[in-house]
């Protein structure tokens, strides 16, 4: 259905797929979760985070992802450095891996952030999924409590129609107040406003802040969209998108909080160390006698 309605998409789209795959057959990723440490305030839980992969396989997954898009020379891009970047939303350390990274003059330093932020998209994830519990009971920022990423819709969910903003990247939601900017915090009621598409379309709209001319889509749904859909949504509204940039209105090109996250290759000790800490969590036997073990044949048994 989506690549049907806009096959202008279809390469992303590809790209997507891959990495909700990847997702989905996450024991590498999951295992990297880091724990939440002590932070500031406003800091989301994964600033300054030390998350340790399996150098390997991370870098087996991100060569995967690359040979999708053939203006990208895979073999000259080091997979976990774009994984650290893309984690960081850092968009010039990116440039400069594409700089390196493409045949003649370089590759598509655009194509490259895409694909970076997919690429980092199964950990972040995983990370969504086993840190909520993390999660500060009340957030007033606009940018995720989590990875620190601006929102990519606001969603207007049952009767009440209650606004809740959504990370793209690790797919985490919350609530800030209505009126009030995403991106400035702007609350004077003139300068924030709507545009609605021209077709009528009734669940779809897009805020727009007059004061630092930001915008976010909107959409009104019965239930949370699932982290999943969240990318899907915004790779098939791009209409919206092309409608707020006519009028002036555009996405902050830096994320609402530098993570200054570190990633590591574990290597082969990092794979050990995780599957004796799985044999450690293994419950004691039931019995500590002996006898009641299974016994090798006496010697000699046919």
């Amino acid at each position: 259905m989506a690549r049907r309605d806009n096959p202008e998409s279809e390469a992303w789209l590809g790209s997507l797929e891959a990495a909700l795959g990847e997702s989905e057959d996450g024991a590498m990723w999951e295992a990297a979760v880091p724990t939440a440490a002590e932070r500031p305030v406003k800091a989301p839980v994964l600033s300054h985070a030390q998350i340790t992969l399996d150098g390997r396989a991370a870098r087996g997954w991100v060569r995967r992802l690359l040979q999708l898009t053939p203006t990208v020379n895979w073999r000259r891009i080091d997979g976990l450095q774009l994984l650290e970047a893309a984690l960081c939303h850092d968009d010039a350390r990116i440039d400069a891996l594409a700089a390196a990274g493409g045949e003649g003059e370089g590759a598509d330093p655009r194509a490259l952030r895409v694909l970076g932020h997919m690429a980092v998209l199964p950990l972040l994830q995983a990370c969504g999924r086993r840190l909520a519990s993390e999660l500060p009971a009340t957030w007033w920022e606009g940018y995720c409590p989590l990875c620190g990423a601006w929102p990519v819709v606001a969603e207007y969910t049952g009767l009440e129609r209650k606004r809740q903003l959504r990370c793209g990247r690790c797919g985490t939601g919350w609530a800030i107040p209505l009126l009030r900017c995403v991106f400035c915090d702007e609350t004077q009621h003139d300068n924030l406003g709507y545009l609605t598409p021209e077709a009528g379309e009734q669940t779809r709209k897009i805020e727009v802040c007059h004061t630092c001319k930001g915008y976010l889509k909107g959409v009104t749904t019965v239930r949370p969209l699932a982290p999943w859909a969240i990318l899907l949504d915004d790779l098939t509204t791009v209409p919206l998108d092309v409608a707020a940039l006519e009028r002036g209105y555009h996405r902050p090109e830096r994320p609402g909080y530098a993570l200054e996250a570190h990633i590591e290759d574990g290597g082969g000790w990092w794979r050990l160390w995780r599957m004796v800490e799985a044999v450690t969590k293994q419950p004691p036997p039931t019995s500590t006698n002996l006898h009641d073990l299974p016994q090798p044949p006496p010697s000699g048994a046919a």
